[in-house]
């Protein structure tokens, strides 16, 4: 599977996917910023409002989560998938067994965090840049990808 995707005018690389979680029958389209620094995938506050998301009904994630400065309580949502579309058109799930979900500490009054994608996907992954002054184009693959780094 091969998905290309670009940087948006501040340089976040943004992935549509489908999030789908049967048990509070989320089946939407968004988008989610690939992180390569965070170890964990996580909803935003604003996305969990819009998907409707039962914060009563969630299991609460014991340790606070430090996201964009702001320290604060998170949820964990199980046993979700998310549907990716390759470049050719073709749909790929993959399993996603636990996602943060941020709560409402997080809430922003400018700019909102957006929800990230992290190492805990990203490591299924290889990510391919070529950047640019102005974004760039990306392609995220599973497939073997052999680069030599000089020694």
């Amino acid at each position: 599977m091969q998905i290309i995707c670009k940087r948006d005018k501040y340089r976040y690389i943004r992935l549509p996917v489908r999030f789908l979680n049967e048990q509070f029958g989320i089946n939407h389209n968004t988008n989610f910023c690939v992180d390569t620094g965070a170890p964990y995938s996580l909803i935003s506050y604003e996305q969990a409002i819009e998907l409707r998301i039962p914060f009563d009904q969630l299991r609460i994630d014991p340790r606070p989560q430090r996201v964009g400065g702001t320290e604060g309580q998170s949820y964990i949502l199980e046993n979700s998938k998310m549907l990716f579309r390759d470049f050719r058109g073709g749909l790929h799930s993959i399993e996603v067994p636990r996602i943060f979900v941020l709560g409402p500490p997080f809430k922003q009054k400018g700019m909102p965090i957006p929800p990230l994608l992290g190492d805990d996907i990203l490591q299924k992954f290889t990510l391919i840049v070529k950047s640019d002054l102005h974004g760039g184009d990306i392609i995220i693959t599973d497939e073997r990808v052999d680069i030599s780094f000089p020694q």
